[in-house]
């Protein structure tokens, strides 16, 4: 079988991989997951593993060989990523481009729940957290992935622009600026989930319409939810008196709050205020915070924590959503349950991108005192015809399952054309 080539920061992504296995060999491809989790993100993983069908090495496996010679004794036809933003990944991509491999984007979620404004940041900086993550990463940074990089640089002859880029990435890294990515970050081809995140991949990757294909959205099965079950809310209330809460982990990149006990108060007193209006807060975490000890804290407080095997059961029986910008967030969107946009506390002027705040019953929430009216609110307001289109334009492709179907064709459609120069 040829061999396809993904690459990742760790494992944590490695189901974004699995799903595309079977598909890919089905077409005489083998997808193998090389990761850099022995840097830092994900240490004492063995050095070759398989998580469901999808083998995994670390790049401890190849004995200190160099990006470059790791492809040149692997030979694959292609490689995929899931991210091209850090500059790892940007090295490992110059190699790809340089020896003639070609390489395709594929987006984890959708960006467009985001506010991203060119030159500004999505989110608020926690200037205290950003300053002790840089001390943290600067040591590995200035040792091992800056000249890594600054080599992928001198090897591949790189114009002087993209030095230029490097130090521009890293200004703009400290001061949590959105700008498009470097060329360096560009890849032949891009898979997004829906049609609202082609403009985005195109102004932010470079990447030309006619490269980019929609895939669909696999969130929409990957957490059960059927899509008998679109528009459930709609024409069903729940009947019980929770509000699931949908956040981001900010605290893991610097942002909106100054740790992980911080963010975990903001969801204590944010249940608290919910119960005095006969609410009760449930929390749906983001994946990020199994090494944070975020769930523990809020269990030693009494908040209940949702799974994500439960999360869509719990969905389509509850009052509402309390979101932060994530793609997690349209879950309850495309079931039609009222969502409450967090804009209170920590999070006050937060803003969201248009996937969230197009959702005819979304409202911001600033005060958290106020949400029990709010909902009240939006289920008595007629918007249920308005909340259909938009469940029809934002739920992607269908059926949803197909979409590792999908991907794998655009994927294979790449490896057969001429890559970049």
């Amino acid at each position: 079988m040829k061999t396809v080539l993904g690459f990742d920061s760790w494992t944590q992504g490695s189901v974004y991989f699995e799903r595309l296995v079977p598909e890919l060999e089905q077409r005489g491809y083998r997808l193998i997951l090389i990761h850099l989790g022995s840097w830092g993100h994900d240490p004492g993983r063995p050095a070759e593993e398989r998580i469901g069908q999808l083998t995994l090495r670390d790049i401890g496996f190849y004995g200190g060989k160099g990006f470059r010679d790791i492809l040149e004794l692997e030979r694959p036809v292609g490689v995929i990523y899931f991210s091209t933003r850090s500059l790892a990944h940007q090295a490992f991509n110059l190699y790809c481009r340089f020896l003639g491999i070609p390489t395709v984007h594929l987006y984890h979620g959708l960006a467009t729940v985001q506010a991203f404004q060119s030159g500004g940041s999505a989110f608020r900086i926690n200037w205290l957290n950003q300053l002790s993550l840089v001390i943290t990463r600067l040591g590995k940074n200035l040792f091992m992935i800056w000249p890594i990089y600054w080599r992928a640089l001198i090897e591949t002859r790189a114009r002087p622009s993209a030095w230029l880029d490097f130090f521009q990435q890293l200004s703009n890294k400290i001061q949590g600026k959105i700008t498009p990515a470097p060329l360096a970050a560009t890849t032949d081809a891009g898979c997004v989930y829906t049609a609202a995140d082609v403009e985005h991949m195109q102004r932010n990757y470079h990447i030309p319409d006619d490269c980019i294909s929609v895939v669909g959205n696999p969130d929409v099965s990957g957490f059960g939810l059927g899509e008998g079950n679109l528009a459930h809310c709609l024409d069903n209330e729940g009947s019980t008196n929770e509000v699931l809460y949908i956040d981001t982990a900010f605290n893991e990149s610097g942002m909106v709050f100054s740790d992980a006990d911080a963010f975990a108060q903001h969801l204590v007193q944010s249940a608290k205020a919910l119960s005095r209006q006969g609410l009760k807060l449930v929390a749906k975490l983001h994946p990020a915070h199994g090494r944070t000890g975020v769930a523990d804290t809020l269990r030693s407080q009494g908040v209940a924590i949702c799974s994500g095997s439960e999360f869509v059961e719990r969905l389509m029986q509850a009052k509402a959503a309390l979101v932060e910008p994530s793609t997690a967030a349209l879950i309850p969107a495309l079931l039609g349950l009222p969502v409450l946009l967090a804009e209170y506390g920590p999070l006050t002027g937060q803003a969201y991108g248009e996937a969230l705040t197009g959702y005819p019953r979304a409202c911001s929430l600033t005060n958290v005192a106020d949400a029990s009216r709010i909902i009240d609110e939006v289920r008595s307001s007629d918007m249920l015809d308005a909340s259909r289109v938009w469940i029809d334009q934002n739920s992607g492709p269908l059926p949803a399952s197909r979409m590792s179907e999908r991907a794998a064709e655009a994927i294979i459609a790449t490896l057969n054309r001429k890559a970049l120069p």
